[in-house]
């Protein structure tokens, strides 16, 4: 499979606009797509082979001209194909984060004390460690403060808070500006 998804983002990389789309569903996860990219791929080729496929996309500039003939012929069948990928990775996303938020409920509504104020507390004296250390490194006249020990500080305040993921965080900001 994984033979596959190098083909298929060699055929993103250089097959152009459309065809592009068949490499899409080479990388996808969902088998009847994948199954349905390697068809196509298969029949501008001659081969099943995913090494000798690539070889001859590479090669042969006339099966990727049949590659793209293909896709055109089989254009809706594709997006439909594409559609359904997105549409699982979707739900996939959807069904963690509700599961996420399944879990940190299921601990801020536990009947022992102890589970129950546990991470609640942790974050409030990490973020009091961290202003703590701010103002110290203020006041010791460096005034140099240490980003990765900071950082390291605010984790548990901004986790708690519901910064679960930076990268998450980073790529929604992104498409707001």
């Amino acid at each position: 499979m994984s033979n596959w998804n190098k083909v298929g983002d060699w055929i993103k990389d250089n097959a152009g606009a459309g065809a592009s789309l068949v490499g899409s569903l080479l990388t996808g996860n969902l088998p009847g797509a994948v199954a349905a990219g390697v068809s196509l791929v298969s029949g501008a080729t001659g081969s099943d082979n995913p090494e000798i496929a690539m070889a001859q996309l590479q090669s042969n500039p006339e099966s990727l001209v049949k590659l793209k003939e293909l896709y055109y012929k089989n254009e809706d069948s594709i997006r439909l194909h594409i559609e359904s990928i997105k549409r699982l990775e979707l739900e996939d996303n959807q069904a963690e984060h509700a599961e996420t938020q399944k879990t940190i409920r299921s601990g801020d509504n536990a009947e022992d004390v102890v589970v129950k104020r546990t991470r609640p507390l942790q974050s409030w004296l990490s973020l009091a460690a961290a202003i703590v250390y701010v103002f110290a490194s203020m006041y010791t006249g460096t005034g140099d403060i240490d980003f990765t020990v900071l950082g390291l500080l605010l984790t548990l305040p901004w986790t708690y808070a519901g910064l679960r993921q930076v990268g998450k965080g980073i790529d929604s900001f992104k498409q707001h500006k």
